[in-house]
């Protein structure tokens, strides 16, 4: 028995030990999968910036241009009064040297006197009026003026604070692809991020829990950055959670208070690529329109996947650029704009490559980013972004 006892006592000695590093190994996993899920965060957080700096300038730009009109209607009226102010000076000129002519009196009579003071009295008062108005408007002017330069200032502060956000916005994609790439490999990472994020996604459904969000703006119909916000339409909900890639467990958390309009096939658009997107719906665009839709920010060349099985159609569009709708067995449309180049067309299965991320149509003034919109039954525009927190 004796000689068991050191061997008992090794093993006492041993089990403590793996213990101890199952605990740090652990540890590790779970600080892995916090830096991961901290620097999506970060990166969702510098696209939201962003987007609404870029949706503040297109506001100024606005602006900008309705001060321009109202700068220019202005102007016409001022210079059609200072011709008739001109004119009334020369006609006062006139008849000064004229009544004070002692020929010319000479040669009226008592009527024709009390006529011609009636009449000046009359051109007085009307010349008066005008002279009024000529300095209001002036006035008016000028602080029109004053206006339009105060706003193209502020919008050339303006573009300056978008480009700096661009840029945070697209380091910080950079930075999360680097954490990725570096920690993802590791299935114990994966399956402690896909915690680490459902506990944050609860944290986030639990303090909008008790808000209550309506829209009673309908969009008119189709097309990429359109006007107006169309209520949220009732289809059948797919599943929740989801990671960055085809619809597994983890990644960013979902539901966010919005509808999941996504199956439990739903294929995030971007696959695996560490992107950044933010909630953008309805904010305002250049010449009135209405955001309709989601961007997410990633380098150009990111792959984009068909999200369901269904049609691939591409288009060519001003605002959209290369574009695609991908209309699925439902009848919903799903919209892809500012795309590279395309991939596979036509009839596709759920996750085959459609296109790659691009900068086309409007989003050359921008960032590259995938313009991301859901048209349930191929009617009005809802939010797309719940779907893809649920997903992607």
């Amino acid at each position: 028995m004796r000689r068991f006892v050191p061997l008992i006592v090794a093993i006492c000695a041993i089990v403590p030990a793996f213990h101890s590093v199952g605990v740090h190994a652990d540890d590790a996993t779970q600080q892995a999968a916090k830096e991961i899920a901290d620097a999506r965060q970060r990166a969702n957080a510098a696209a939201d910036a962003y987007f609404q700096a870029e949706s503040k300038l297109d506001q100024l730009t606005v602006e900008e241009q309705g001060l321009e009109t109202d700068v220019n209607d202005l102007q016409g009226q001022v210079d059609g009064l200072h011709a008739r102010v001109e004119q009334i000076a020369v006609n006062r000129f006139t008849r000064s040297e004229v009544s004070s002519s002692p020929l010319l009196n000479g040669f009226s009579t008592p009527e024709e006197q009390m006529q011609v003071s009636a009449l000046s009295a009359v051109i007085t008062d009307t010349s008066q009026e005008d002279f009024d108005n000529f300095g209001v408007m002036t006035k008016a002017l000028a602080l029109k003026q004053q206006q339009l330069v105060d706003k193209r200032k502020e919008g050339e502060q303006q573009k300056a604070t978008a480009a700096a956000l661009r840029d945070e916005a697209t380091a910080q994609v950079q930075q999360l692809k680097v954490v990725e790439a570096q920690r993802l490999q590791d299935k114990a990472v994966k399956q402690a991020l896909a915690v680490e994020e459902a506990a944050r996604a609860a944290k986030i459904v639990a303090a909008s829990a008790n808000k209550v969000v309506t829209s009673t703006t309908e969009s008119p119909g189709f097309g990429a950055d359109g006007e107006g916000v169309a209520p949220q339409t009732s289809v059948p909900r797919g599943g929740s959670g989801g990671q960055t890639g085809g619809g597994g467990a983890g990644g960013r958390p979902g539901g966010a208070g919005g509808s999941d309009f996504g199956g439990p096939n739903f294929f995030c658009p971007t696959g695996d690529s560490p992107v950044a997107f933010a909630d953008t719906w309805g904010a305002p665009r250049s010449g009135g329109r209405r955001h309709e839709g989601t961007d997410m920010i990633g380098p150009i060349g990111t792959p984009i996947y068909a999200i369901v099985d269904g049609f691939a159609k591409p288009y060519v569009e001003e605002l959209g650029g290369f574009t695609i709708w991908l209309t699925d067995p439902a009848g919903n449309k799903w919209y892809y704009g500012h795309l590279d180049h395309y991939g596979k067309l036509g009839d596709v299965k759920t996750g085959d490559l459609i296109a790659y991320m691009g900068q086309t149509g409007n989003a050359r003034f921008s960032v590259p980013h995938l313009h991301f919109g859901l048209y349930p039954g191929g009617g009005s525009a809802v939010n797309p972004y719940s779907t893809l927190r649920a997903h992607c």
